[in-house]
């Protein structure tokens, strides 16, 4: 066999990077959908929708939290890498480096933005707009994840990395939503704000950066990955379980006071108050009685529905999962056809193969995500 020269493998090297290119590229557009997904389900939930130029000023603001983030996050990273012990600096990397910098900054969002936006008028919108700023920086940073993890990643992250974000985010608002109505507890509710998400994002990262550092310590020949790493993974299963049930619950106890609100004249709206013209057929909450931890003005009625909780959650987990998959396939198609190096592809194949794998699961993602809000909504 002939040695090649650098001039030889050049070509070889431009032709790999054309074709992973469009695989790349179609990776990291792909990792948007679970989370434009779940700011769907937010705002389907919400009895009372927020306006859709405010959610995605929320957003973006949560994108831009990433800058902050690293800023704080690598330096202390830096120091981090000598500590020895895996699940010490799997520890110290969950509530330092991920943990404290990204609740701290999204907080800053939702609480120096959006309680104090003019929107922000029930508690309720705390849930949404805490969800949705969470979802902004979890968008950028699977994007990074995706890009150099590959369709694996993408999946797994779909799955529990991006909720986990929108769960503690969801939380966060909750408590936010709850110290703007409750102004004698706000300063308490406040830090709740930021040290429950703190915690639950800490135990939920710990167990994975743990056994991150513990394959790195091995590759290096430094030690065997440690049993006692693979113990703590559980604890991740468990805050993410936890923090999902109960966003659930909160979602659906502010629905029900919402609604029941919604029916109560006990309270007139704010002086100078009016609903938008397009709202009038739609009763508006009670101003009068803000919705709180333990409700003031009693039992509630529960109105007549058809929601069917665990078959919209079955309905809605089976959507964002089958339609990111298929957002990705019909993305990944779409940048092949168009790459510089798709002269050798059968564009008959391709758009057979982006229908079938692309297109049909991405429509039946929706249809199943749709179908699971209906349900969960009651309608």
């Amino acid at each position: 066999m002939g040695v090649e020269s650098g001039a030889d493998r050049a070509p070889i090297a431009r032709r790999e990077r054309s074709r992973l290119m469009p695989i790349t590229q179609f990776l990291m557009a792909s990792a948007i959908v679970p989370s434009l997904m779940l700011v769907w389900y937010f705002r389907a939930r919400d009895v009372y929708p927020e306006p859709a130029g405010v959610l995605w000023k929320t957003f973006f603001l949560g994108v831009l939290t990433v800058i902050p983030v690293l800023i704080v996050a690598l330096p202390l990273a830096s120091m981090i890498k000598g500590v020895g012990d895996p699940i010490v600096a799997g520890f110290l990397s969950a509530f330092l480096t991920a943990a404290g910098p990204e609740e701290f900054f999204k907080f800053v969002v939702v609480a120096g933005y959006c309680a104090r936006h003019k929107e922000f008028d029930e508690p309720m919108d705390g849930v949404v707009y805490g969800a949705v700023a969470s979802l902004g920086f979890a968008t950028l940073e699977n994007i990074l994840y995706v890009s150099s993890g590959g369709l694996a990643v993408a999946i797994m992250r779909a799955i529990l990395a991006v909720p986990c974000h929108a769960f503690m985010g969801a939380i966060m608002g909750y408590f936010v939503g709850q110290a703007k109505f409750r102004p004698a507890e706000k300063g308490k509710l406040l830090a709740l704000g930021y040290f429950v998400p703190f915690l639950l994002h800490g135990l939920y990262d710990w167990p994975l950066l743990a056994s991150k550092s513990a394959a790195e310590a091995a590759s290096a020949g430094n030690g065997d990955p440690s049993n006692t790493v693979l113990l703590l993974l559980p604890v991740t299963f468990a805050a993410f379980f936890f923090e999902w049930v109960w966003t659930v619950r909160i979602i659906r106890r502010l629905r029900r006071e919402q609604l029941a609100s919604a029916g109560s004249q006990a309270a007139p709206p704010p002086v100078g108050y009016a609903p938008a013209p397009q709202a009038q057929q739609h009763p508006q909450p009670s101003y009068g009685n803000p919705y709180s931890i333990a409700p003031q003005w009693g039992a509630y009625p529960t109105p007549p529905t058809s929601a069917s909780p665990a078959l919209g959650i079955f309905a809605i987990i089976v959507g964002v999962v089958i339609a990111a998959i298929g957002g990705m396939i019909t993305l990944g198609a779409v940048m092949l056809a168009i790459a510089p190096s798709s002269a050798q592809l059968d564009g008959g194949s391709l758009f057979v193969a982006a229908v079938l794998f692309g297109l049909l699961p991405l429509g039946l993602g929706i249809a199943s995500f749709v179908y699971g809000i209906k349900k969960l909504n009651g309608r």
